[in-house]
């Protein structure tokens, strides 16, 4: 009898969780509006919004509902708790302040990127990214991560998530994207030449500590970006990829110790 409303409780849950997701996706919203989006009963999505104020997690404002600010404190808090940005962090800064461009650090899960800190030097491209989900196929920083995947992972995120283009030089074609890969691979280096964003243009490595072991580890990875028109030559596939890949070692020593 102890578990007899356990099925109900899941099915509450989720959909309490897609009220949230509609949220995200419709921003402040009445409660008909939200109905609607979901093909949910209005009297059902009532409640869901009821209980989801009640703690704290929406606000009603007038007679629409928006995410509240806990979710900003719980996504600080998770990236607070992330052993990559507290030992990368001071080293995209120093990177960033060494070429005067704009320095991300991502990390992988469930196939995308989340790009969880950056820093901007004094030539820097204004492009806010922290908290941004990315594909991992269409950029320097997700294509870094794919290559150090074990074979069957990389299937799965492709087979899940497709290869949607983002841009006209996005690769789209798996068998396109799958010898890039092994490029990567054997150089330690990523490119990406405005595949994510016209205009911009990407050069990547991944961070890959050493386990106790001797085996490596995927845990994210660093990029250096700028607008196409600077990113080019000698600057861009040697200069820049050098130093990205310095900063990269850096965080691996640190990290093996943390």
């Amino acid at each position: 009898m102890k578990g007899k409303n356990k099925p109900k409780r899941i099915k509450a849950s989720a959909r309490s969780l897609s009220v949230l997701e509609a949220l995200m996706t419709l921003g402040q919203a009445s409660e008909t509006e939200i109905s609607e989006h979901l093909d949910m009963a209005k009297s059902t999505t009532h409640y869901h919004l009821t209980t989801l104020a009640s703690h704290e997690f929406v606000v009603k404002e007038g007679a629409d509902y928006r995410l509240s600010m806990r979710f900003l404190n719980m996504g600080h808090s998770t990236i607070d708790q992330l052993d990559i940005y507290q030992v990368g962090k001071h080293k995209i800064d120093q990177l960033a302040k060494e070429t005067g461009e704009l320095c991300i650090l991502m990390i992988e899960e469930r196939g995308y990127g989340y790009y969880v800190y950056d820093a901007q030097g004094t030539n820097a491209v204004n492009f806010d990214t922290t908290g941004s989900q990315k594909y991992l196929h269409d950029n320097a920083l997700g294509k870094s991560v794919l290559a150090h995947l074990p074979a069957e992972r990389i299937d799965k995120i492709i087979d899940h998530h497709g290869l949607p283009a983002t841009t006209p030089h996005t690769i789209t074609d798996r068998s396109k994207l799958e010898a890039e890969l092994e490029t990567i691979r054997e150089r330690d280096i990523a490119f990406d030449r405005e595949e994510q964003l016209e205009g911009l243009c990407c050069v990547a490595t991944a961070i890959q500590p050493s386990n106790e072991d001797g085996s490596k580890g995927v845990y994210g990875s660093i990029s250096i970006a700028g607008p196409a028109s600077r990113m080019k030559g000698d600057y861009f596939t040697e200069n820049l990829a050098m130093a990205v890949s310095d900063t990269a070692n850096l965080i691996e020593l640190e990290m093996r110790d943390y």
